[in-house]
């Protein structure tokens, strides 16, 4: 498979990433870790190289997942997490970026992951409410490079102004964020300055979780306790069925390609340069076969630019 370097830093990173949030399993349906533990074998078999989590995916069961998992193949691979939001007994989520927090946070990755050392270690989400000062979370992040325990630092969900301020205090390596066809506030701002920058840009969502691959239909909507259709505002009442309509319209660019909507959709991420690598999902072998398949072929420019007319950026 295709790889690509990861912003300014030694990593390679496989132009499809295994997107691990399913492996925590909460929120997700159905998910058994034997089907997990399978499906992240065969990406592995297939070239993928770079592997996403977090700890609060299934409260740090995805990271325990994947650390088992991988561990017999650790030094082949990229293992990247986050920090920044944490939990109580009760399960309520709280933003917390403060230096004793991260202290902890890294010290539990490393052990829920099996490893002594995370190769991308990114801020999940900026402090909402600002009052965390940005000079002590990347002056942690810093003594954490220098102590060997985080090998690269990136961020999450942060704007233009966010990304610049970071990258003054640390050697900020990558940005993450939600894009895909039908959510592109990124080429607003933080995608071409992270370009400008040389900051590797990861995509996440590239199917709008699950949108983009044609399984829904006004009929078929997820469960109200599916994560999608408690936190997915395509999903929302008001943007379900406008949003079947968009992607009919793809369908017919991806039949002419003789390929699955899916598989357009992450390609079309893939044909901007500034995408390193695609954080594709996953629960099953049959689901990471077909993202991967997404790779290794290219839409022609006009296609490209089809698409893009047909979902302009508001």
């Amino acid at each position: 498979m295709e790889t690509r370097r990861l912003g300014n830093s030694d990593l390679h990173t496989s132009v499809i990433g295994f997107g691990a949030w399913a492996a925590g399993k909460a929120g997700w349906g159905e998910v058994s870790e034997n089907q997990i533990e399978r499906a992240i074998h065969r990406a592995y078999e297939l070239g993928v190289n770079f592997f996403d989590t977090a700890p609060v995916y299934g409260f740090g069961e995805s990271e325990e997942v994947l650390g088992r998992t991988l561990r017999p193949i650790r030094d082949k691979v990229i293992l990247a997490t986050k920090f920044g939001l944490a939990w109580d007994d009760a399960g309520s989520i709280r933003n917390d970026v403060f230096r004793e927090s991260i202290i902890r946070e890294v010290e539990a990755s490393l052990r829920r992951l099996q490893t002594d050392y995370i190769d991308l270690y990114q801020v999940h989400w900026p402090d909402p409410s600002g009052s965390t000062p940005f000079e002590e979370t990347f002056d942690t992040l810093n003594r954490l490079v220098e102590q060997g325990k985080i090998r690269y630092i990136g961020v999450s969900n942060f704007s233009v102004e966010q990304l610049t301020e970071a990258a003054a205090l640390s050697p900020v390596v990558s940005l993450q964020s939600l894009y895909n066809i039908l959510q592109r506030d990124v080429e607003q701002g933080p995608l071409p300055h992270a370009a400008e920058q040389g900051i590797g840009f990861i995509p996440y969502s590239p199917l709008a979780q699950g949108l983009l691959t044609g399984k829904f239909n006004p009929a078929n909507k997820p469960n109200p306790d599916d994560v999608r259709s408690a936190l997915n505002p395509l999903f929302s009442e008001d943007n379900y069925e406008q949003n079947l309509i968009k992607v009919q319209k793809l369908e017919e660019v991806a039949e002419s390609y003789g390929k699955p909507l899916g598989q357009l959709a992450i390609n079309w991420l893939l044909a901007n340069p500034a995408v390193s690598s695609v954080i594709a999902g996953a629960k099953t072998v049959e689901q990471v076969e077909e993202n991967i398949a997404a790779s290794g072929w290219k839409i022609a420019a006009e296609d490209v630019e089809k698409i893009n007319r047909l979902f302009v950026t508001s």
